[in-house]
């Protein structure tokens, strides 16, 4: 069962440790957390590179996976240790956590893939307060009114107070088991960006330049170029685990090409009615919300209308 409630906090945490916090996910719970007044450290391999995009004086140049003296000093002294790192380090580093980690601490990490952490865990650091989130939405969009799930592998207080941080940033809060949060993302995130980037492959195949795109484009063939944007603009890394890290995406990427197959089968050999049934069985994931689903669509679509003017001028005039 998906619970979406969660309270406001009614205290704060003091110090808070983010591992992998010059990343997009970690930097976000960096200001959301200085936000509310906690002290946070910044702990990355990537700030022993000062650039302009890592600047924070409250950084230290350390590996979670080879832990100094001094990191894990700063590790035991933090009420929070976020672990906003790939699922690959979190799973190395998995067995020494109770060694860095103060006894009244809680661990939260920002994994994509929650079912085998949660198992390392239950064998690692049975007791410890831990619970993993995943913010279904890219950092730039910032959290308030978004979706994050929460995956609570070892219950508390401190863990409450954590999702009741969440929930004061504006999250909503959706709470799964780790097995649910990685059958979920697999439709959501995987299956997903999926069709989106077998539609830019299949574009390659047509013999039309973008230009001629963008002059005739229909709102959905609109939205979904920018989705393939929004893919192609975005860091590959980021895709790759989203379709690499979960066990079940291959199964989804599976069902795309079966439904693919499916659509050329019914259009080729089918009848009218045959199509009907078709569409039917697609609309069904929509339950009870098509109609919801389709307003979203027409306001979308008509928030389009003058971009769509402006592309479209761009390229008759070039």
């Amino acid at each position: 069962m998906i619970d979406t409630g969660s309270a406001r906090a009614s205290s704060q945490f003091r110090t808070a440790a983010v591992v992998g916090g010059a990343g997009s996910v970690g930097a976000m719970l960096v200001a959301l957390l200085r936000g509310d007044g906690v002290r946070v450290l910044v702990v990355d391999p990537r700030c022993a590179a000062r650039t302009d995009a890592i600047t924070d004086p409250d950084a230290m140049a350390a590996d979670l996976t080879a832990p100094t003296g001094e990191l894990v000093a700063a590790l035991r002294s933090a009420d929070l240790v976020v672990l906003a790192v790939p699922e690959s380090v979190a799973l190395a580093a998995a067995p020494t956590l109770p060694g860095l980690l103060s006894p009244s601490a809680v661990l939260v990490d920002t994994l994509s893939v929650k079912t085998r952490f949660a198992c390392a865990l239950t064998e690692s650091a049975p007791g410890t307060a831990a619970v993993g989130v995943n913010p279904m939405f890219a950092p730039d969009l910032g959290m308030a009114g978004r979706p994050v799930a929460a995956v609570t592998y070892c219950g508390g207080h401190q863990v409450d107070r954590f999702l009741a941080s969440l929930s004061g940033w504006g999250a909503e809060i959706v709470r799964l088991a780790p097995e649910q949060h990685d059958r979920i993302v697999a439709a959501t995130q995987a299956l997903t960006h999926a069709a989106v980037l077998a539609f830019g492959l299949a574009l390659t195949e047509l013999d039309v330049t973008n230009e001629e795109l963008a002059a005739s484009a229909t709102p959905p063939h609109t939205v979904a170029l920018a989705l393939l944007a929004r893919i192609g603009l975005g860091n590959p890394a980021v895709y790759r685990d989203v379709q690499a890290g979960n066990p079940l995406a291959g199964r989804a990427r599976d069902a795309l090409a079966a439904a693919v197959t499916r659509l050329s089968s019914v259009v080729e050999h089918g009848t009218e009615a045959d199509f009907d049934a078709l569409v039917a069985a697609a609309s069904r994931p929509l339950g009870d919300r098509a109609r919801r689903y389709g307003d979203l669509c027409a306001e979308i679509f008509h928030g389009l209308a003058s971009e769509d003017v402006s592309v479209r001028s761009e390229v008759i005039e070039s």
